[in-house]
C-alpha cells in the first residue's frame, strides 16, 4: 500500500519520455479505423433464435486491426495546480492461423503481429512509433514491449464460446523484449517467470479479449439478454465488481452472410472503506464511477466476429493532508480516463 500511496500522487505517464517531434502529416491506410455501422439488409425471420459459436476454419488466416483510443486528463492540485492531458491511439494488426480445430470445437490458433503504431500527444507534445519505420536505437528501447511482439507469433487454445484455455510460445517474444533491454543474460528464473506472467496478463490477454469475447451457451433471439460477471478485483482502496451485460439487437445479412448485432454495457458494484491513514497522511477518496458501452457485428455463417467498438469512462478522485511538525500539506487529485476500443475483420 506505501508503494501504491507513492504513486497515485504522481501524473501517470502513458507514452513515456518527453518528446518534441512533430506528428507526421499523413497515417497509411492499413491504420486507418472504421466505426460506422456496417450496411446489411433484412433477414426472412429476424425474430428466430439463433446459437453463438465461433467457427474459425482450419488452415485459414484471419487479420484484424485491433484499435486504443485512450484520452486522459489529470489535475493535480497542491500549493501548484498540474494538468496532464494525454490522447494516444495504438493500433495493432494482427494474424490469426488456424492451426487446428478438434472434435469439440477446440481451436488451436496462431497469432502474429505483423504492425503496430503509437500515435500520442501530451500536453503539446508528440508521440510516434511505428514497427518497421522507427529505427533509433532509443526510440526502439523506449518502445522494446511493442517491437518485441512484431513478428514473434504465439499460440493459443480457445473454445467455441471465446473461453481462453491456454496461451503458450510466448517465450519468442518475451526472450526478444530482454535482448532489447540488456536482460536476457542477467535475469533469474523467477523474475523471467514473473515478466512471463505480466506480458500474458496485461498485454496478450486483453488483445485477444477484444477478438473472442465470451458468448452465452443458450440461443438467444432479439432483444435477449445475458451477462457475465468478473472476478472482483482491488483497486486502490476499493473492491470493484464488474457484471458485462450483453443484448441482441437485431438479425440482419450482410451479402449472403448472417450478423447478429449485440449491444454491451457494465454494471459496477464498488465497496471498501474510503479512508486511509500512513504514517502522518490521510486520504479521503471518492468512490470511483463507471460507465461502458459498446456493439459488436457477430458474424453466425462464418462462426468470428465482425466488426465492433467498446468505450470505458472512469473518473477518480481523493484528497490528501500531511503533517510535518507544525506544517501541513494539502493536495487532490482528479482523474478522467477514457478507452474506445475497435476491432476490424480487415
Amino acid at each position: 500500500m506505501k508503494k501504491f500511496l507513492i504513486l497515485i500522487f504522481l501524473s501517470i505517464t502513458i507514452i513515456g519520455c518527453s518528446s518534441n517531434k512533430e506528428k507526421p502529416k499523413t497515417d497509411t491506410n492499413k491504420f486507418a479505423f472504421d466505426t460506422t455501422a456496417i450496411n446489411t439488409t433484412m433477414v426472412d425471420n429476424p425474430n428466430r433464435s439463433v446459437e453463438l459459436n465461433y467457427n474459425l476454419e482450419k488452415g485459414k488466416t484471419y487479420k484484424y486491426r485491433l484499435t486504443t483510443i485512450t484520452k486522459s486528463v489529470q489535475t493535480i492540485k497542491t500549493d501548484t495546480t498540474i494538468v496532464q492531458d494525454v490522447i494516444q491511439k495504438l493500433t495493432y494488426l494482427t494474424n490469426l492461423k488456424t492451426v487446428d480445430v478438434d472434435k469439440n470445437g477446440i481451436m488451436e490458433i496462431e497469432f502474429t503481429f505483423s504492425n503496430i503504431k503509437l500515435d500520442a500527444q501530451a500536453n503539446g507534445n508528440y508521440f510516434i512509433y511505428e514497427s518497421g519505420v522507427t529505427k533509433d536505437s532509443s526510440e526502439i528501447l523506449k518502445y522494446a514491449d511493442y517491437e518485441a511482439m512484431i513478428e514473434n507469433p504465439f499460440t493459443t487454445r480457445i473454445d467455441k464460446k471465446g473461453n481462453l484455455l491456454e496461451i503458450f510460445r510466448t517465450d519468442r517474444m518475451l526472450n526478444k523484449l530482454l535482448e532489447i533491454q540488456g536482460y536476457k543474460d542477467s535475469l533469474n528464473t523467477a523474475q523471467i517467470n514473473e515478466l512471463k506472467i505480466n506480458l500474458e496478463e496485461g498485454v496478450i490477454k486483453p488483445l485477444i479479449f477484444q477478438i473472442f469475447r465470451q458468448l452465452p451457451a443458450q440461443q438467444v433471439a432479439k432483444d435477449s439478454t445475458w451477462e457475465f460477471p468478473k472476478p472482483a478485483s482491488r483497486f486502490m482502496v476499493f473492491v470493484m465488481q464488474n457484471t458485462n451485460t450483453f443484448k441482441v439487437s437485431s438479425l440482419s445479412k450482410l451479402d449472403s452472410d448472417e450478423l447478429l448485432l449485440i449491444e454491451d454495457g457494465m454494471k459496477t458494484n464498488i465497496t471498501g472503506d474510503n479512508k486511509y491513514t500512513e504514517n502522518n497522511a490521510s486520504y479521503l477518496f471518492k468512490k470511483p464511477t463507471t460507465e461502458a458501452n459498446g456493439k459488436m457485428y457477430f458474424n453466425l455463417t462464418k462462426g468470428y466476429v465482425q466488426k465492433g467498438k467498446r468505450y470505458t469512462k472512469l473518473n477518480l478522485y481523493f484528497t490528501m493532508e500531511a503533517k510535518n511538525g507544525k506544517l501541513i500539506q494539502k493536495g487532490s487529485k482528479d482523474s478522467v480516463i477514457e478507452n474506445t476500443y475497435i476491432v476490424e475483420l480487415m
